[in-house]
């Protein structure tokens, strides 16, 4: 296709598309002859996962180079290259601060498999690694590293330094309590597709399900609060809860 074509069909402007070619994150149309160049589906991938990231996450041109790169880097296996795309999701929109999680530009995670030796706690912050590896262990989780395994550790940490209580109990309990929606979302990505395909698959599925979890957090703590208070108005007891026998 040409590229006024693939502005239409991509919803990218002609001037953007120029751009990403310019800046590297969109490799150049096949020459056809001194003025037209012909698009394929790959760049149609290419521009319909950096116009999502672009619109949806905000995610600046020199982060998406780097997720491009890592794209077109044949010794990045595709589980890596998803991990990475992980990252992305928990970086754009997740309520998680930027210390949880890794600078953009530093070296991605690297896989630790569970036979890998795992060295003894050397400061307070292994403490809190220490607590999520216990909760994988007992729920029979793989301890690969990964960003969401090393945000977990970090968020533990912080809500421990604000003074509410951390354990391995209430990872395993919130793990539980969210395992049957991640079972029901997960869905086998097929090797016909491409991986920039793959990377939008993985950073548009955990970014809404992340955006879902977080209302659904916020729902839960507005309601309880309100049934509590009407209980305390009632002369009952918050710890009582809402009546939940058969009506």
């Amino acid at each position: 296709m040409k590229l006024g074509a693939l502005a239409a069909a991509s919803g990218v402007s002609t001037a953007s598309i120029k751009f990403y070619i310019h800046e590297g994150l969109l490799s150049p149309g096949r020459k056809k002859n001194a003025t037209t160049a012909a698009y394929d589906d790959a760049h149609l991938h290419r521009l319909e996962l950096i116009r999502w990231l672009r619109d949806e996450l905000n995610t600046p041109i020199s982060e998406i180079a780097e997720l491009t790169r890592a794209i077109g880097d044949p010794s990045v296996p595709t589980i890596e290259l998803m991990g990475i795309c992980q990252e992305f999701a928990l970086r754009g929109n997740s309520g998680l601060p930027a210390s949880a999680l890794r600078a953009p530009g530093s070296p991605p995670f690297t896989l630790r498999s569970d036979s890998s030796p795992v060295a003894a706690p050397r400061s307070d912050s292994d403490r809190f690694d220490g607590i999520v590896t216990e909760a994988l262990d007992r729920l029979g989780w793989p301890a690969e590293e990964s960003a969401a395994r090393t945000a977990v550790a970090r968020t533990l940490e912080m809500v421990d330094a604000a003074g509410y209580s951390v354990s391995a109990d209430s990872v395993v309990d919130q793990c539980r309590a969210i395992a049957a929606t991640a079972r029901d979302s997960i869905r086998p990505i097929g090797t016909e597709l491409s991986r920039d395909e793959v990377c939008l698959r993985v950073i548009r599925g955990i970014t809404m399900h992340n955006r879902q979890l977080i209302a659904i957090s916020a729902l839960a703590h507005a309601s309880l609060s309100i049934i509590a208070r009407a209980l305390a108005v009632d002369g009952g007891s918050a710890a009582d809860g809402p009546d939940e026998s058969p009506a």
